[in-house]
């Protein structure tokens, strides 16, 4: 159970969502260091809804190695989640924090877990679906990603002592950080390497995803692309080819470029909302340097 509950963690990672909390907690004067313990925690977490993620996604690789469910079995690795998720709360209890404080941090996590199971299951209520909104879907990415990246600048606000409008403008950022790092993660999905992405390339169109790319897509096909799209979304023994096939319908209806600018937009939001808010440092620097990387990554 525990090599189960271990191997995502150590298989490496971005380490995004610890790295915001400290550096929020810095951005508003605090210590990084004394927000280590959140950033654990909300690491932890983020571990757990991958877990389970990949069990409902039927995806066989993450971080370049076997999935959690492929390597001890679903039955394992549903309870693997389960002991990341209890172990994410266990290891708040070392931030050495005021009772007010602490109870304002766990709430935020709290809630934030909600919000991407919310996320979670909307995701899989669309894959049975025919047509789904631009509108529909941003509120989507918005519970089941960029919650738990709001959560983290949030925390680490909360952690180095921020007022109110700085908790507020790096509550923002990381809301508008996620949902340009979602959109750019679908981008990948179709048009990544997939030894550069870690991960099976065109999982999304075979588990039927209503991702921005394809929301747009359905919204401007002609009847002859929708019908090819529609013979590959949610076709778990679609091709290299059928996916390929797809991808250049996308491409040429101008959805891939659609997406991309709408990525970009959300990470210029992300860099302006911390303008006349937070003082200059070196740790706003990197937030800003970070919302430009969501949105050039190639993984």
């Amino acid at each position: 159970l525990y090599d189960a509950a271990r191997h995502l963690p150590l298989a490496g990672g971005k380490r995004l969502r610890p790295l915001f909390v400290m550096l929020s907690a810095e951005s508003v004067g605090g210590k990084g260091e004394d927000s280590l313990p959140f950033g654990l925690a909300v690491e932890i977490v983020h571990n757990f809804t991958l877990v389970h993620d990949d069990i409902m996604d039927k995806s066989s690789l993450r971080r370049g190695l076997e999935t959690v469910h492929i390597k001890f079995g679903e039955p394992t690795a549903i309870i693997a989640g389960d002991l990341l998720f209890a172990k994410a709360f266990e290891v708040l209890y070392e931030l050495k924090v005021e009772p007010v404080i602490f109870k304002k941090l766990n709430y935020v996590l709290i809630k934030s877990v909600e919000e991407i199971c919310d996320g979670q299951q909307l995701d899989m209520e669309f894959e049975k679906r025919k047509m789904v909104s631009e509108e529909e879907y941003l509120s989507m990415i918005e519970k089941k990603t960029a919650s738990l990246f709001s959560c983290a600048t949030t925390g680490g606000a909360i952690v180095g002592g921020g007022n109110e409008k700085q908790v507020d403008a790096l509550k923002r950022y990381g809301k508008f950080f996620g949902l340009a790092f979602q959109i750019w993660d679908d981008y990948l999905d179709l048009c990544g390497k997939e030894e550069e992405v870690g991960k099976d390339i065109g999982n999304d169109l075979r588990n039927g995803k209503k991702t921005l790319i394809v929301a747009h897509a359905l919204s401007n096909a002609d009847e002859k692309e929708k019908k090819i799209l529609s013979s590959v979304l949610g076709n778990k023994r679609a091709t290299h080819e059928d996916i390929k096939r797809a991808v250049e319908i996308l491409s040429n209806i101008g959805s891939i470029e659609y997406a991309r600018k709408k990525a970009e937009k959300y990470s210029e939001m992300a860099k302006s909302v911390l303008d006349d808010v937070l003082r200059d440092s070196d740790s706003k620097n990197v937030l800003k340097e970070l919302a430009e990387y969501a949105i050039s990554r190639r993984r």
